[in-house]
């Protein structure tokens, strides 16, 4: 079935087939337990991932339309075959940012995810290296601070369905304002700075109460300890 559809598709290359039939197997290996079907919606993006690895072109409208696919589900169900297959390259907020423009707000969105890891026991269930949750924390960042990105672009790095993707986006923007009020409520320690006189002086104070109390010490007169025993003695018998 994938060298029909590589004929249809003009891929004429043996070493994307090869690639693209190994794709296949692995993907039926790994979905087996699942019951995840593997049809012409899944052959075809094996080849697309397949045809991409060798460097070769694919005629994406003709990809499409033999997918069955919308171009939005397309590429969500590319980006899952992918991370089933593990051919997800480990891609970062910097990376996002910096391919959007926008690289001034990378360690906020940054911070946010890593605080969305934190906090959310979705991500025990989940793969948080998924680039969807990633895409999401820029496009909040982007939301609140109005820098007005590509949404579409961004959508589509994520590989999620539109629906998934708006309310992870929604939980990160809820997230990040919850982030704000706390630093706004939590108290802050005043720390009063001493100027360099003020602390002459206290260390002159201090110098001072040491050299009394060595003084103290001095002044004291030797008392010896079997005569004022002997007296103390004396005086109990007396009473």
């Amino acid at each position: 079935m994938i060298r029909e559809l590589a004929k249809r598709l003009g891929v004429a290359s043996e070493r994307a087939i090869r690639k693209a039939e190994e794709y296949e197997r692995l993907l039926r290996l790994k979905t087996a337990a699942s019951g995840f079907h593997v049809g012409v919606t899944q052959m075809v993006i094996c080849l697309d991932l397949a045809v991409s690895a060798e460097n070769q072109v694919l005629d994406k409208e003709l990809s499409l339309k033999l997918s069955g696919l919308k171009k939005a589900a397309y590429s969500a169900t590319k980006q899952t075959i992918k991370q089933v297959l593990c051919l997800n390259k480990d891609i970062t907020i910097k990376d996002v940012c910096v391919q959007l423009g926008c690289p001034e707000i990378a360690n906020d969105a940054d911070n946010l995810f890593e605080k969305y890891c934190k906090q959310t026991s979705y991500g025990q269930e989940q793969n948080m290296d998924h680039p969807g949750f990633k895409a999401a924390a820029v496009m909040a960042l982007s939301k609140l601070k109005r820098l007005g990105l590509d949404r579409v672009r961004l959508h589509e790095m994520s590989g999620l369905k539109k629906s998934v993707f708006d309310k992870l986006v929604l939980s990160m923007v809820a997230l990040n304002k919850d982030m704000k009020q706390e630093m706004v409520s939590k108290p802050k320690a005043s720390k009063r700075t001493h100027s360099f006189a003020e602390a002459v002086e206290a260390r002159a104070t201090a110098l001072d109460e040491e050299n009394r109390l060595r003084d103290a010490e001095q002044q004291v007169p030797d008392v010896d300890f079997a005569e004022w025993k002997r007296r103390m003695i004396e005086e109990a018998n007396k009473a």
